[in-house]
């Protein structure tokens, strides 16, 4: 079964093009994997979790229209030769038919998970933003950059630096606190804003599939 990979961009403040890296030097960087902060929060592993199920309920759904198809066509293979011209006929609309649906079960497939996926990143990610902002203040880092980002061109970077478990740790903490007090979100600097927008590579959620497949992936 293939992996989803999301990759996510978000803005000003966790990225900076290659040629900038080296005006920072002597100032204070920390790295952050953003999209691993995404994953592994508690409400990233929760958000995975009913986007599982209900993957393998469209899954099992697409299998069995497989199924269907393909006894279908077996049928024509093995009994097509004693059959009326007209039943014959018939049968072969009904495979065309089938394998017309089947297509189009799979293309809105595609992009009903791939519009979850995208909704599930922007949801926390955009959650995760003023977090991100105010970690950054309150250790003095002139720039807090995104491993996880493509266009980045981070080509290495010492793990010392890295803050992602940090981050986990306050959102998690954060998302805890307003359940108690019945808040939904954090509030949002009014200073800056961003926005977490998908690009065309993935990032994985496990279990999925980039496309649902002419031919269903077999059960883990």
């Amino acid at each position: 079964m293939k992996k989803l990979i999301l990759h996510i961009l978000l803005g000003a403040l966790l990225w900076v093009p290659h040629p900038l890296l080296g005006q920072a030097a002597g100032q204070k960087i920390a790295i952050l994997n953003l999209l691993r902060a995404i994953v592994d929060c508690a409400e990233g592993q929760q958000a995975n979790q009913t986007f599982q199920k209900k993957y393998d309920a469209k899954r099992d759904e697409l299998e069995k229209k497989q199924k269907e198809l393909q006894d279908l066509q077996q049928q024509l293979s093995t009994q097509g030769s004693t059959m009326t011209e007209e039943a014959r006929a018939a049968l072969a609309r009904s495979i065309d038919q089938r394998t017309i649906s089947l297509q189009r079960s799979q293309e809105d497939a595609e992009k009903e998970f791939t519009n979850l996926r995208n909704d599930i990143f922007n949801r926390i990610g955009i959650k995760m933003t003023p977090i991100l902002q105010q970690y950054a203040k309150e250790k003095n880092f002139t720039l807090l950059l995104d491993a996880s980002n493509p266009s980045g061109q981070l080509y290495y970077a010492d793990q010392a630096l890295d803050v992602t478990d940090d981050i986990i740790k306050r959102y998690d903490r954060l998302q805890i606190s307003q359940a108690g007090t019945g808040s939904t979100s954090p509030k949002q600097p009014a200073a800056q804003s961003s926005k977490i927008a998908p690009t065309a590579q993935p990032h994985k959620i496990q279990g999925t599939a980039e496309k649902a497949p002419a031919t269903p992936p077999k059960k883990n």
